[in-house]
């Protein structure tokens, strides 16, 4: 008897009132569109330039720290004159192993710095937007990475005088601002605020493609503008413009998909979710923790896993593409002219997938299971996006064994296009995700998620890092054989995911 009744709920659609309240909401926009009325469009755009400025930015800013370094640390004073050449310096520092050294040392510190102070404010972050709504969370995210570029360019300006140790004021700021990981989760509760369980996917693939196109694009005008004698800080002084320009738009022409006022609306066992007055964040940090386990019965399991896939496979995201560079460097002496464009290709290659094939991809299981007759009890039962994950997971392990065992450069490409192709496994992920809350609760959620990957962009590329400099000495492969075997494991554990409550 208990399992009948088990079996009936499981029949019935997943938040049922929330959701239909959602759809109907959904269609009307849709009828009545305008040019200012919420579309996911609109964040589509924002994200993109969001992101663009970031790869833009990505090889000038290691550059720049890395002429600061060597400014301060290794260039000879030439009596009074200061040296504000500081790229003609970078180049006398290339072969410096003691510069190499101090600037991972560094990085580390500045990743570390903001990846914990990320993983403490994006949970707030994203508990917030539903109480205040996504635009000020979206031009919250903005507003770090402003801040440290104008400290980037007052300690170019004056290298001699500010110590370089500054810019971690900068990365702090960054950090408590959400990063672009809070952008990321913030832009999608927007689209899902918007959209039917059924379509949330698709969006959330334009957003992981605009992460795509920004890492093939940016670099390439990246090279353009270093060329310039100088550089640094004209680049700096645009991404400043480029950031003021998007906060504008953000805070003057981007509608605000929900309410700020339905934050207190009641959830389904009449629970009110109001933050009462005077409540401390440190609460409201741990009231978002208990997101992902604040499902009712057989849901929590399904959430755990998702969850756990998902801060995994989006470490390996953060913490792989400079060992999959520095891997064939080794193997197959690369130049750095090579590895650029092997870059580009492969995400340009990911933007073709998410653009190109993976909407109509779905679009087929949704229009198949219509012909069938299937209700559309959510996103994931239905329209294959369970079964589109777990195929990934398997092309990934197969994609990764594949580089481990590659012994010539064609291999090596093929093997890491086939993981290339993966890259809708992130939106999936997250769809599959929100399928299993409310929406009042969204951004309680993705700001959860935003804390993992916070943790996962600290945790993880410091393991793989570690893995790969123990075994370079003897044979660098061992690393993607423990990559092929982890994402199998974690293809076992998404066995256990019942698609019927999601």
């Amino acid at each position: 008897m208990k399992d009948q009744s088990r079996s009936d709920v499981e029949n019935y659609p997943l938040l049922e009132q929330c959701f239909e309240a959602d759809e109907e909401g959904t269609e009307k926009r849709t009828l009545n569109y305008s040019f200012r009325q919420p579309s996911p469009s609109w964040v589509v755009c924002v994200f993109t330039i969001y992101e663009l400025i970031f790869g833009v930015l990505v090889v000038p800013e290691f550059n720049a720290t890395f002429a600061l370094i060597c400014h301060q640390r290794y260039s000879p004073i030439q009596g009074d004159r200061p040296r504000t050449d500081l790229s003609t310096e970078l180049e006398q520092c290339f072969a410096n192993t003691h510069a190499q050294s101090d600037l991972s040392q560094f990085l580390i510190y500045a990743q570390v710095t903001a990846g914990l102070l990320g993983a403490f404010s994006t949970p707030i972050l994203g508990s917030l937007s539903d109480r205040v709504g996504r635009k000020p969370i979206l031009a919250c995210t903005v507003i770090g990475p402003l801040l440290y570029e104008i400290l980037m360019v007052i300690v170019l300006r004056h290298p001699d005088s500010i110590d370089m140790h500054w810019l971690l004021v900068g990365y702090a700021m960054e950090g408590l601002s959400g990063t672009m990981i809070a952008a990321s989760s913030t832009s999608q509760t927007y689209i899902t605020d918007l959209t039917q369980p059924s379509a949330r996917a698709r969006w959330f693939s334009y957003l992981q493609a605009s992460f795509s196109f920004a890492a093939a694009v940016g670099p390439l005008i990246a090279s353009s503008l270093l060329t310039m004698p100088n550089p640094f800080q004209p680049i700096y002084w645009l991404a400043i413009g480029s950031h003021l320009s998007l906060l504008v738009i953000i805070l003057f022409a981007l509608p605000e998909s929900r309410n700020p006022d339905s934050s207190g609306r009641p959830d389904p066992d009449r629970v009110a979710l109001e933050q009462p007055p005077g409540e401390s964040y440190a609460r409201v940090f741990l009231t978002s923790l208990k997101s992902l386990w604040g499902s009712k019965g057989f849901r929590n399991k399904n959430m755990i896993i998702l969850a756990g896939v998902d801060m995994i496979i989006f470490g390996n995201m953060i913490g792989l593409p400079s060992l999959q560079l520095a891997y064939p460097a080794f193997l197959f002496k690369w130049q750095p002219t090579t590895q650029s464009f092997f870059m580009s290709i492969s995400y340009s290659w990911s933007v073709f997938v998410l653009v190109i094939l993976f909407p109509p991809i779905m679009a087929w299981f949704r229009r198949r299971n219509r012909g069938e007759g299937v209700p559309n009890l959510s996103a994931a039962s239905n329209s294959g996006e369970l079964g589109a994950i777990q195929l990934n997971l398997v092309l990934q392990m197969i994609g990764y064994m594949g580089i481990a065992l590659s012994r010539a450069p064609s291999h090596f490409v093929v093997s890491s296009f086939l993981v290339a192709s993966t890259i809708s496994i992130n939106p999936l992920l997250t769809s599959c995700l929100t399928a299993h809350v409310p929406d009042y609760q969204l951004g309680q959620l993705l700001g959860v998620l935003s804390f993992l990957h916070a943790i996962a962009r600290i945790v993880i590329p410091a393991l793989l890092n570690a893995t790969y400099s123990m075994t370079i000495g003897i044979f660098p492969a061992p690393l993607f054989v423990l990559l092929s075997i982890v994402i199998g494991g974690l293809s076992f554990a998404s066995i256990y995911i019942d698609k019927n409550t999601l």
